[in-house]
C-alpha cells in the first residue's frame, strides 16, 4: 500500500494510471472510497486518491484540523510523487481544501475542479445542514455514516465499503472538518484564483446557489447536471467523468501551446 510521511502522519493514497495528474479530495469522513468510479479515469490520466489525516487508512497523531493543513498535505503528496503541477478536484467540503490549495500553492495548480463546491457557507439552509452533521457526529456517527453512504449509492457492496471506511475516521477530525467547513471563507480571495476553474453541480443541489458568487469573482466554467442532487461522483459518475476528462484534456492542450 503506497504511503508517505508528512511530519509524523503516515498518509495513505492510491495512485493509478499515467498522464496528466488529477488529485481527488474527499469530504469529511468519506475518505478516498467516495471516488470509486473515478478510478475509470486512470485509462487516460494519472488519478491520485489520498486519505487526508484522520481519515481512512492514513495513520498518525491526531491534531487540530485546519483547511490549510489539509492543503499542505496535498502539497506534500505532490512533492513526494515529484509532480510539478496537478489538476485538483475537490468534492463537497473537499472543495474548500482544493480552493485553499490553489490559492496557497498556485505554482502547483494546473486547474481546479469543484463538485458541489462553495467558497463559504452562505445560506441558512446550508448552515443548518452543517450543524446537523456536527450534531450527528457527536451523538450518532454510525447513523450518519449509513445515511451518507446510502445517499451516495444503491450498490450494496460499495455502500458497505464506504460505511466501513467512514468508521475508520477519527471522530474529532470528522467533527472539526465540519466545523472548519462551516466557518471557512475564501470569498475575499477568489479574485486571486487564476487557475482554470470547472464547477459541477446537480440541479437539485442547494449548494448550486454558490455559482453566483463564483461568477462574480472568477472566470469559471460551470455545468449543472439535471435530475440529481449533490452526489455527482457516484450517482452521475459516467457524465461526471466525461466532464472532467474533457476539461483536463483541454487544459493539457492549452498548457502545451503556451
Amino acid at each position: 500500500m503506497p504511503t508517505f510521511f508528512h511530519g509524523k502522519t503516515k498518509i495513505f493514497y492510491e495512485d493509478k494510471g499515467s498522464g496528466v495528474p488529477i488529485v481527488f479530495i474527499h469530504p469529511p469522513a468519506m475518505g478516498r472510497k467516495v471516488f470509486y468510479y473515478q478510478k475509470h479515469l486512470a485509462e487516460h490520466y494519472r488519478v491520485i486518491f489520498p486519505d487526508l489525516s484522520g481519515h481512512g487508512d492514513t495513520i498518525g497523531p491526531i491534531k487540530d484540523v485546519s483547511i490549510l493543513g489539509f492543503a499542505e498535505e496535498i502539497h506534500a503528496l505532490l512533492n513526494h510523487l515529484q509532480i510539478e503541477k496537478a489538476v485538483i478536484c475537490g468534492y463537497s467540503s473537499g472543495g474548500i481544501v482544493a480552493q485553499e490549495f490553489a490559492l496557497s500553492f498556485p505554482e502547483k495548480t494546473m486547474a481546479v475542479i469543484l463538485s458541489g463546491g462553495f467558497p463559504a457557507v452562505q445560506s441558512i439552509g446550508f448552515k443548518y445542514e452543517h450543524l446537523a452533521g456536527i450534531y450527528f457526529v457527536k451523538h450518532y456517527p454510525d447513523t450518519l455514516a449509513y445515511m451518507i453512504a446510502t445517499s451516495h449509492t444503491k450498490n450494496k457492496r460499495l455502500r458497505n465499503e464506504i460505511i466501513e471506511h467512514m468508521h475508520k475516521a477519527n471522530r474529532k477530525v470528522w467533527l472539526q472538518f465540519y466545523e472548519r467547513s462551516l466557518h471557512y471563507s475564501c470569498v475575499d480571495r477568489l479574485h486571486q484564483l487564476k487557475s482554470p476553474l470547472l464547477l459541477l453541480y446537480g440541479s437539485r443541489d442547494l449548494v448550486n446557489q454558490h455559482l453566483r458568487c463564483y461568477k462574480r469573482h472568477t472566470n469559471c466554467l460551470a455545468v449543472i447536471i439535471p435530475k440529481v442532487s449533490h452526489q455527482l461522483p457516484t450517482k452521475k459518475w459516467q457524465l461526471f467523468n466525461q466532464l472532467i476528462s474533457g476539461f483536463v484534456c483541454e487544459q493539457a492542450y492549452a498548457s502545451k501551446n503556451l
